[in-house]
């Protein structure tokens, strides 16, 4: 099914922009098999469409911003997801791809060495994506302390979920482009071994704040698609978000740790409901193969989540992504779409947003973040995905209280030590060629661009982008 033929040059990129490619029908909602628009052969990455919603002026969000208008900001959120879930036009095979999945991924932004072209051609890399690649979350790695990273992986084996980074048009496009920097040289963003000579070419005397690449596009955006698995049949067990508290573990709620799940039964329909006693029996030898941690069981059809079944390599990807966990995928098998990050280069220092699955009622004190807010017109499986913002590393303009923003399926981890007080800007803004390392912890924002404990003269921060700051050789 999921056959994906996904070219990235700079070129064709700038004819999907100049066309606007993506004045679909809107969506019908649903989550297994939508009626595709045009069947294709091959996916071309679309953008979204530029209008009054997006790109917003950056007076404009940092007006919200400096005057602490989190209506303002959680309506742009909002209207973000409304319009990347929107229908491309475009489907594989019975399934129509909503513009976000149109994107390049990062194995085509990020091409292995031996496809890197030493002479920097005009043109950004191409090479062919036919199916999702998924790669294991960085956020489990982030640790140094190994017996964080031990309890990370461990978590990870129980419930197995794996990423697949993504890039519009304008982000892919500005990556693997040639890009000027120190010394009249020209780099590219897409290999570490060419960052490092940038970083090394500053002149002498540079200051931590003026060593930094070039910035994206305005219209750039990264996100983070995180994916778990459900079986091609029968009921799958879904760890459901309720909070820390609804966890056997407040301080790394992990989803192994959360007490209310939800049995995932593909084919089927109808609302979220509670699971019968039938159900939970039939899935009791699972629960204690994963070491889950279910005390309160719900129902649900396929369909509230966005969902792909897989082939035999995209399986085979999976399993490597998650790293053997305790269910292995097979061919047949679905992909659910559990979260994804999202960022937007409207802003100097990127707007942060995180979307995360969210079947029935919020989480209790809706932490961290809710349902509230969406559009009317946002329809199924996208309003099954709840949000939270941090367009701002503080809750005012020089305030001293830190924003608290992190998508449950990740910051959760071990691999960081204080994730559930996290933010996606803080963590991002010391993304660093050189010596690199994560937020020790959450307790006070961090002086961009010249904090001396992240900033210094061994040192190139990357535009907020750990993608870039981690581009293979």
């Amino acid at each position: 099914m999921n056959r994906r033929d996904i070219g990235l040059t700079a070129a064709a990129a700038m004819v999907v922009l100049a066309v606007g490619g993506c004045d679909a029908a809107k969506t019908t909602g649903g989550g297994e098999k939508a009626t595709p628009a045009a069947a294709t052969a091959a996916v071309t990455p679309v953008p979204l469409p530029v209008g009054p919603n997006f790109p917003v002026p950056a007076a404009t969000i940092n007006g919200w911003v400096a005057n602490n208008d989190t209506a303002a900001i959680q309506g742009h959120a909002w209207s973000l997801w409304q319009a990347m879930t929107a229908p491309s036009g475009q489907s594989v095979g019975q399934q129509q791809l909503p513009i976000w999945d149109t994107w390049a991924d990062a194995t085509t932004v990020f091409p292995q060495p031996q496809a890197q072209n030493a002479s920097l051609k005009t043109e950004a890399a191409a090479k062919p994506s036919t199916d999702r690649r998924f790669q294991s979350p960085a956020q489990f790695h982030h640790t140094k302390d190994a017996r964080l990273r031990a309890l990370a992986m461990a978590a990870h084996a129980k419930f197995p979920i794996a990423v697949d980074v993504k890039f519009d048009p304008q982000a892919a496009g500005f990556i693997g482009a040639p890009q000027s920097g120190p010394g009249g040289g020209t780099y590219s963003y897409a290999s570490s071994a060419s960052l490092t000579k940038l970083n090394a070419a500053w002149p002498a005397g540079t200051t931590p704040q003026n060593r930094g690449i070039n910035e994206f596009p305005v219209q750039a955006i990264e996100t983070k698609p995180v994916f778990g698995l459900v079986k091609a049949s029968g009921l799958t067990v879904q760890p459901l978000w309720q909070g820390p508290s609804a966890s056997t573990n407040a301080a790394h709620p992990t989803p192994d740790t959360w007490m209310s799940c939800v049995l995932v039964q593909p084919g089927a329909s109808g609302a979220v409901r509670a699971a019968t006693t039938a159900e939970i029996s039939s899935v009791a030898a699972s629960v204690q193969a994963q070491h889950l941690a279910c005390k309160t069981y719900l129902w649900a059809p396929l369909s509230t989540f966005y969902a792909d079944q897989m082939n035999a390599a995209e399986a085979q990807s999976f399993n490597a992504a998650t790293e053997n966990g305790a269910v292995q995928a097979a061919a047949g098998d679905y992909s659910v779409l559990l979260a994804m990050h999202v960022n937007t280069k409207e802003i100097p220092f990127w707007t942060w947003q995180t979307f995360w699955w969210q079947p029935g009622g919020d989480t209790p004190n809706n932490f961290p973040g809710s349902k509230q807010g969406q559009p009317s017109g946002l329809g199924a499986p996208w309003n099954n995905y709840a949000a939270c913002t941090a367009y701002a590393q503080t809750t005012t303009s020089g305030g001293a209280t830190m924003t608290v923003c992190f998508n449950p399926y990740l910051e959760t981890s071990p691999g960081i030590p204080v994730g559930v007080t996290s933010n996606c800007v803080s963590c991002h803004g010391v993304a660093l060629i050189g010596n690199a390392s994560y937020p020790a912890d959450y307790k006070k924002p961090i002086a961009f661009f010249t904090d001396p404990n992240y900033f210094t003269t061994l040192t190139t921060h990357t535009d907020f982008s750990w993608a870039v700051a981690d581009a293979p050789p």
